[in-house]
């Protein structure tokens, strides 16, 4: 197997249940790991996950606002399995930093994978 991943991508976007959070927006971390059957030997990009796609589907699901971000996972992990037919797992993590609660918190997470067959 062979995984292909970014971490910790930034992105301040308005994600969120409560108003004040699609006015004020917030930060959030992305992580994105594609896993593909064994390719083999690879010298040429066409024959792996290419990570820059990877980050425009990630930019491009970050930039809609959502109240749910378990809705984002599922929409990043959907067009990363369309860009990549190959991936036989997907998983999305995104992380809220500071998330709007009474106390200090210094992230709220969410976690979703999805496999497919090979």
């Amino acid at each position: 197997m062979l995984t292909i991943s970014l971490e910790a991508v930034k992105f301040q976007a308005a994600h969120g249940v409560y108003p004040e959070e699609r006015v004020l927006g917030n930060a959030f971390l992305v992580d994105a790991s594609v896993r593909v059957a064994d390719p083999g030997e690879i010298t040429d990009l066409s024959q792996t996950v290419d990570y820059e796609k990877i980050y425009e589907i990630l930019r491009d699901v970050m930039s809609t606002p959502q109240a749910m971000l378990e809705t984002l996972a599922d929409q990043a992990i959907q067009h990363i399995r369309k860009a990549f037919p190959r991936a036989v797992r997907i998983g999305i993590r995104i992380a809220k930093l500071n998330p709007p609660l009474p106390g200090e918190v210094g992230r709220s997470v969410i976690e979703l994978s999805r496999d497919f067959p090979a």
